[in-house]
């Protein structure tokens, strides 16, 4: 069965973008990482529409070529909706992209999952905070995998968005978080720390 996993990278003090530009320009280029080993571990993709927008920005842009299904954006944008609902990615919102999201976790087929081909590998969760809040919520995260910026900002988009941090699988009720589980730490020579976590749901 596929993991969501949650891969970013936060600052030390856990923001993911700077305000109000919404940009990264504290990140650390490091040599070592194999971007392209990391994006080959995922068949599917998840993301708000400020992440995807920025992953247009990039060339070669990493997602190029990918089935539609296999790239899912959440937006309340309508204008975001009429450009690229109907294109190269999918775009849901609200508890019906949840529902998309179970549904790529849950199944390892084609024929179950319902979105037109086979997740062999993970579902990566891109970001952002808010969308990476709600899914936490309703207990769909597995996995949050940190490359820690060796830098503190003063404002910024937070790893979980704002408000409540916590809950149960099913709503918003609870206020507490979650616990995780370390399963790998390492610090490379750049000063970034890779971590993974397993997460806990009770």
């Amino acid at each position: 069965m596929p993991l969501l996993r949650y891969n970013l990278a936060p600052t030390l003090n856990g923001y993911i973008a700077s305000l109000p530009s919404h940009g990264t320009p504290w990140i650390v280029e490091d040599a070592t990482i194999d971007f392209g080993a990391l994006y080959a571990e995922f068949s599917a993709f998840v993301m708000g529409r400020k992440t995807y927008e920025t992953l247009l920005a990039l060339e070669p842009n990493p997602l190029a070529g990918r089935p539609r299904e296999s790239v899912v954006v959440f937006s309340r944008d309508e204008r975001f909706k009429r450009e690229f609902g109907g294109g190269a990615v999918t775009v849901v919102d609200g508890e019906a992209g949840v529902e998309v999201v179970r549904r790529l976790k849950e199944s390892d087929s084609e024929s179950e999952s319902g979105v037109g081909y086979k997740e062999e590998k993970d579902v990566w969760l891109m970001g952002g905070g808010e969308l990476a809040g709600l899914l936490m919520r309703r207990g769909l995260v597995d996995v949050v995998e940190t490359a820690i910026m060796p830098v503190v900002v003063t404002e910024g988009v937070k790893m979980f968005g704002e408000g409540k941090v916590g809950g149960d699988r099913d709503g918003d009720k609870g206020e507490v978080g979650w616990r995780l589980v370390l399963d790998k730490a390492e610090r490379l020579e750049t000063g970034i720390l890779m971590t993974r976590y397993g997460v806990l749901y009770d």
